[in-house]
């Protein structure tokens, strides 16, 4: 049994709480931000498995069926926006909103649905659980730099960040300097604190990646609010080190397609420097983490090709 203790809840200011989704019932995987004013947020939101979660976690906040007045996935992917359909339903009063690009997949997630269990298959997708389908009505698109105030000094900003997707959207707290990264910069899990960077098929580009992770820079954040996982005080550290991870990466992978290295050769070579930069045993890598490295060296890889034959 689990004991509710290790970042279930973590409050880290007055007007902003942490969940941690409890990812496929793991700690430390999946995030989500709760960002409270006269009106409520709910930034990113997990796998369709992980709602109940985070309706728990919301209640702790004092937040009912009522009080929930945003749902902000940074982007159509179903670790951020698997439960959204499912707290829709349950958060009445609550708009969805997303970028331009995701908003179909949020009503019909049939397209969705079928690219991811292309990528996992059908066992992982049954522990994912697949996204119920929100009516039109209850979406609506976010624009780029729009402010979407939430009272009490609280203001959000949209900053379009493409790159890990096209639909991606990361969200500013102007006044705090509180920036949500969702995917725009890598993960770094705090079991295994080593970056790797979120590349994933089938649209990973790395120049939007580069573009969208000096944009947030610009933006002179002091703190990020990073999905996989939680808080980061060195913003500008965190994201200078992404950008030497994406350069190394596109380095190393251009060697071993060079050197006529097949895809589940560049992923072992891969595998083992990061276990190697961690300290740690093959067997010791959670099965999240070797999922999150195939993943990227599967998109990298995409994008490398792609941009060779243009």
């Amino acid at each position: 049994m689990r004991t509710r203790g290790l970042n279930f809840l973590r409050q880290i200011t007055g007007s902003l709480a942490m969940v941690d989704t409890e990812a496929l019932g793991e700690l430390g995987v999946v995030a989500a931000y709760i960002v409270r004013g006269k009106e409520n947020a709910l930034i990113d939101m997990g796998y369709q498995s992980s709602a109940q979660t985070v309706i728990k976690d919301l209640a702790a906040c004092g937040l009912g069926s009522e009080d929930v007045d945003y749902l902000l996935p940074t982007h159509v992917h179903l670790d951020h926006c698997g439960s959204c359909g499912t707290l829709a339903s349950v958060y009445s009063n609550a708009t969805v909103r997303v970028h331009p690009r995701g908003q179909p997949h949020l009503s019909d997630p049939s397209r969705l649905v079928a690219g991811a269990r292309d990528l996992f298959g059908e066992e992982l997708m049954s522990r994912y659980g697949l996204p119920d389908p929100i009516s039109a009505n209850r979406v609506r698109s976010v624009s780029d730099n729009e402010e979407i105030a939430l009272g009490d000094g609280i203001t959000l900003r949209a900053i379009w960040t493409p790159g890990h997707a096209p639909h991606h959207v990361s969200y500013l707290i102007e006044e705090h300097g509180i920036l949500f990264t969702g995917d725009a910069i890598g993960v770094q899990y705090p079991a295994f604190p080593v970056q790797v960077p979120t590349s994933p098929p089938p649209s990973f580009n790395l120049v939007k990646a580069v573009e969208s992770i000096e944009r947030i820079r610009s933006f002179s954040p002091a703190k990020l609010c990073t999905p996989h996982f939680g808080l980061l005080d060195k913003a500008n550290e965190s994201l200078e080190r992404n950008l030497k991870t994406l350069v190394e990466w596109e380095a190393k992978l251009e060697k071993l397609l060079s050197e006529n290295s097949d895809t589940d050769e560049i992923v072992t070579i891969l595998t083992n420097e990061i276990r190697e930069d961690a300290q740690a045993s093959f067997s010791d890598l959670p099965e999240y983490l070797r999922t999150t490295i195939m993943l990227s060296v599967m998109g990298f890889l995409g994008y490398l090709k792609w941009n060779a034959e243009q």
